[in-house]
């Protein structure tokens, strides 16, 4: 590259990015780049690994519900039957309906629980 075109690319850039910068809109992407620079700072092997297992815990969990959706879906589209309360009540009668109720259920528990714990309290009125 001749230096008229290397002193030229500076310019074309910082033309591109005046209206940006007048708008504060990169004040954003600093913040979030601090903001990671940051988190590199005080990662260390321990918080990196319970991340990693985290992530790996939600992956897994969005491919089993997602996998056991299209399974389900795909019996339903290959053996149709008639929605009625007699399939239902064949279908709570299976030992894996009702262990995957109680696992729903009790997820709504803790959810429940924590949502009342963490509620603020009601607002007094003025007096």
């Amino acid at each position: 590259m001749s230096d008229n075109a290397t002193s030229a690319l500076p310019h074309a850039l910082l033309d591109k990015l005046q209206p940006l910068l007048a708008g504060g809109r990169l004040d954003n992407v600093v913040d979030l780049l601090s903001l990671l620079s940051d988190l590199v700072d005080i990662a260390d092997n321990a918080l990196v690994e319970k991340l990693a297992g985290v992530f790996e815990g939600l992956v897994t969990v969005g491919w089993e519900g997602g996998t056991a959706l299209k399974l389900a879906h795909s019996e339903l589209q290959l053996n149709p039957q008639s929605a009625n309360f007699r399939a239902l009540y064949a279908l709570l009668r299976q030992p894996d309906t009702l262990l995957g109720l109680m696992l729903v259920l009790r997820t709504l528990q803790i959810i429940g629980e924590r949502t009342r714990n963490s509620a603020l309290p009601p607002d007094t009125p003025d007096e």
